[in-house]
């Protein structure tokens, strides 16, 4: 379960985020993951929480997760298509039938920190 690492990646982020801006208390933490970033939204989470007990720095903190759909274009007529469930991408431009590039819905980001 990489989840456990990525939680532990991103209370790493918030310990310098929290020692750079001289902040009290992180109150909320707002993540974007992509829906093919392989990162099961559910288990971060559950990660995150567990880290609570552990780690002062996110003890009350709130975490927002936004995922992102898939976006992917055409690498001839760059037609771009949106894909909201992963199982229905198709890798071939319905236009052309040239393949297609993943331009969005892969990543994994912390958008902002807010602290007290």
């Amino acid at each position: 379960m990489h989840e456990g690492a990525i939680a532990e990646s991103i209370v790493d982020i918030l310990k310098q985020v929290k020692e750079e801006n001289k902040l009290n208390r992180i109150v909320k933490v707002r993540l974007k993951i992509g829906k093919m970033s392989g990162v099961m939204v559910d288990a971060l989470l559950f990660a995150l929480e567990a880290l609570r007990t552990e780690e002062d720095v996110v003890e009350s903190t709130e975490f927002e997760v936004t995922e992102t759909d898939v976006k992917a274009r055409c690498n001839l007529c760059n037609r771009v298509y949106e894909y909201t469930d992963i199982s229905d991408i198709v890798m071939l431009c319905e236009q052309c039938g040239m393949p297609l590039d993943i331009i969005e819905g892969k990543e994994m980001k912390i958008i902002d920190v807010e602290g007290e």
